[in-house]
């Protein structure tokens, strides 16, 4: 009696988990340490930085990446390269929802600061470690505390802005950091603040099936020890 509970709520959303929503170049992967940028985290805030013109930069957390995109094989009766609505599903499963805000730049260092905590101790958890879209930033570690060298505004592969204080950064994030989540207490002093709603998953859905075949890199938007 169980399995057949089961089974029918296996069979019901099967129509929408199933749907192809986009196709990908190679696997898309996230990093499996949680402490390093990641193709996953750079495409999903991709996608974030894009849905929201006028916005400067995104900013989420490797925590909220839940699954890798394979390339093959496929788990739903899919073609090879083909990424279902489940699989995007499986990356993003929280509903968590999109928000925007200023933060001042010496918040932004004390975001960075706690998204690099883990990195340089291992004590702290790393699912806070960031990921990021429409900013560059380098960091080293002092013993087991993070130091911010440097952080730019713009994309690796195009034109850069040195940022320092006195600036500030419109930002898209997840509701879940906005509250405080995973350490970043700095976003509760954003301004500015508007809550979109989006839900993440449903952006990201919206990305692939615009630019597919996807196939995002890493490429230095976080430098730092062993980076």
């Amino acid at each position: 009696d169980v399995q057949a509970i089961v089974d029918e709520a296996n069979a019901d959303p099967a129509v929408v988990r199933n749907q192809v929503i986009g196709t990908q170049a190679f696997d898309i992967l996230r990093d499996p340490t949680r402490l390093h940028e990641s193709a996953m985290g750079n495409m999903v805030t991709d996608a974030m930085l894009e849905k929201y013109p006028g916005i400067d930069a995104a900013f989420t957390n490797s925590g909220g990446l839940r699954q890798d995109l394979r390339f093959t094989p496929p788990s739903a009766g899919e073609q090879p390269g083909e990424i279902t609505w489940g699989e995007v599903f499986s990356v993003l499963p929280f509903g968590n929802r999109t928000v925007i805000l200023t933060l001042t730049y010496d918040q932004l260092v004390s975001a960075f600061l706690n998204g690099f905590s883990p990195f340089c101790n291992p004590a702290i958890a790393t699912g806070r470690f960031p990921q990021v879209s429409g900013l560059k930033v380098q960091f080293h570690c002092n013993g087991t505390t993070p130091v911010v060298d440097n952080i730019w505004k713009g994309q690796v592969s195009g034109t850069l802005t040195l940022l320092g204080s006195g600036d500030s950064i419109r930002l898209v994030t997840n509701d879940f950091m906005l509250t405080g989540g995973d350490g970043y207490t700095a976003f509760t002093g954003g301004t500015d603040v508007l809550q979109p709603g989006d839900d993440l998953m449903a952006v990201t859905v919206e990305y692939i099936a615009a630019h597919s075949p996807v196939g995002p890199v890493i490429e230095g938007r976080i430098v730092g020890p062993e980076q």
